[in-house]
């Protein structure tokens, strides 16, 4: 995967700078599943510290643009990490950089995610959510092989009104099939997310 346009790597004291000003954007924030927050950047600092030094059951990995600037350009996670189950969550994806929101570094983020979730942490279920409207993220989800669970119905309130959340998940026969198969290639994956952009508009 060294041939990916992106990396992770683990938060560094000074991230707070970004990920608080990506926090305090109204636009990136009005899709995010989770509630938004106010905080302030000594709120932001301790954050980032706290994910720094505990990654036990919650790991966060800043998204790095894989050249020489290796420039922070989002940041995603695994959280509630249980090797008893060996079951996690996805957790959320942010790409802050406006010119790096597309779906390439979206995709190369989480198949990084994904690859350590089942290789290194040898989990046995992923399983992520996103809100019904945000068609991309669940578009992406669905091109990379989750497979859908159920709606939760106005399961999250938003800019003064309910929302619907998709909840989707991958097993480790499926993520291990879909390597195998090369279905985990951006190819194959950008291929089925433009079907089911298709497959949408004639809904």
């Amino acid at each position: 995967m060294s041939n990916y346009s992106v990396f992770l790597r683990a938060f560094e004291p000074d991230d707070y700078l970004l990920t608080h000003k990506w926090r305090n954007d109204s636009e990136i924030q009005r899709l995010i599943a989770g509630h938004r927050r106010y905080v302030s950047s000594e709120m932001e600092k301790e954050w980032v510290r706290s994910k720094m030094l505990n990654n036990s059951t919650d790991i966060y990995w800043a998204i790095c643009r894989n050249d020489e600037e290796k420039k922070m350009i989002g940041y995603i996670s695994v959280n509630n990490i249980d090797h008893w189950t060996r079951i996690a969550n996805a957790g959320g994806i942010v790409i802050g950089d406006r010119s790096e929101q597309n779906a390439f570094a979206a995709i190369e983020a989480s198949l990084l995610q994904l690859e350590y979730v089942f290789e290194e942490l040898n989990m046995h279920k992923i399983y992520g959510s996103c809100l019904a409207e945000h068609k991309a993220s669940w578009q992406i989800a669905l091109g990379m092989g989750y497979k859908v669970e159920g709606t939760l119905r106005d399961n999250k309130f938003k800019g003064g009104k309910y929302h619907d959340e998709l909840v989707y998940s991958m097993l480790e026969d499926e993520y291990y099939a879909a390597k195998a198969e090369g279905r985990l290639e951006i190819r194959a994956i950008m291929k089925r997310v433009v079907e089911l952009r298709k497959e949408m508009k004639k809904m």
